[in-house]
């Protein structure tokens, strides 16, 4: 019965093709997870310094 052979040999390859498939999914997720979004504007750090300013002067103009 060789061809039963080839049966269990072709499920043991799906098997191990559909780890290796599932590990290189959980990395690409990791890998992913670590780098940061990129949707943040780089310059939002300036909107915030405005920010401050802008409530330090109109709490300043009350004084």
């Amino acid at each position: 019965m060789p061809w039963l052979h080839m049966i269990f040999d072709a499920w043991e390859d799906y098997r191990r093709q559909r780890e290796q498939e599932a590990a290189e999914r959980a990395a690409l997720a990791a890998a992913v997870a670590e780098q940061p979004d990129g949707l943040e504007d780089p310059d939002d750090d300036d909107d915030d310094e405005d920010r401050k300013d802008k409530k330090k002067k109109k709490h300043k103009d009350k004084k």
